[in-house]
């Protein structure tokens, strides 16, 4: 049976949000009560706002690394900015950023009107290298997450997932400083065979709810990266219906044919040239 996308969604979001939980317990418990009840009361009371909609603006701007558009940058845009509003898919519904350093063309979606441009797509329109109507197909698909919702908690979730990221990030620095990460790379392909052992320890010593949890833990390192692909694909299939629909799926489809020929992306210029 086909998952919703509801379903899809929280599968791929799930593992993110419960490891960040759990770390944020942890650090709390550390804490002396009073600082760790507000960490925790203050962390629940901010994800709720964000998400009911509030503080979208300054949360993309922090947590999305991205910036207001210039006039020269807004003046590029104009065109496709102008396609975009004759379809209704353009500002004030939509309010665009624009994200430094990221040199690829693509434009992403957050919250419930923030659309956040890279720094290629930009210079290629102010450089003339993208046409008008192709700049809008790829804004349109991100337009397109935000109208059917797709993106409705994703600065929630952002904001919930900073202990995760964090914890990540520091590993990643510390396995690559001591020239470890090829290591932690085999490590990590044979993590099986080391929770195999551990869950049997774990059994053979009494403790079967630490050898579940183990195991649950290390099927879930599996199972996350394949809930998350099967919702970008399914949630990129929706986007790009939703382009189609508006008349912006040939713009698109000849974008993507500017792109490397793999097999995803064949599959999206076949769909939207029907």
């Amino acid at each position: 049976m086909a998952r919703s996308p509801g379903m899809s969604q929280a599968l791929a979001r799930s593992p993110g949000l419960v490891v960040s939980t759990v770390l944020t317990c942890m650090v709390g418990a550390l804490l002396p009560p009073m600082p760790g009840l507000v960490l925790l009361v203050g962390g629940l009371a901010l994800t709720a706002v964000l998400c009911a909609g509030g503080l979208e603006q300054p949360a993309v701007r922090l947590l999305g690394n991205a910036r207001g558009l210039s006039e020269a940058e807004t003046a590029a845009l104009a065109p496709a900015i102008a396609l975009l509003s004759q379809k209704g898919l353009g500002p004030p519904t939509v309010k665009l950023y624009a994200r430094d350093g990221e040199m690829g063309i693509s434009a992403g979606a957050a919250g419930r009107r923030s659309i956040v441009v890279s720094a290629g797509l930009l210079k290629a329109a102010q450089l003339g290298h993208l046409p008008a109507d192709q700049a809008a197909g790829v804004i349109a698909a991100a337009v397109g997450r935000i109208r059917l919702g797709q993106t409705r908690f994703d600065v929630a979730v952002e904001f919930w997932s900073i202990p995760r990221q964090l914890v990540r990030a520091v590993c990643l620095t510390i396995a690559q400083t001591v020239g470890l990460f090829p290591l932690t790379r085999f490590a990590w392909r044979i993590r099986f065979v080391v929770a195999a052992v551990a869950v049997a320890q774990s059994v053979f010593n009494g403790r079967v709810a630490g050898g579940v949890v183990v195991a649950v833990f290390i099927a879930l390192t599996y199972l996350a990266p394949r809930w998350q692909r099967q919702w970008d694909a399914r949630s990129q299939d929706d986007s790009d219906r939703f382009v189609a629909d508006h008349e912006f799926g040939d713009a698109l489809s000849r974008f993507l044919r500017r792109c490397p020929p793999e097999p995803r992306t064949l599959e999206r210029i076949h769909f939207l040239t029907g």
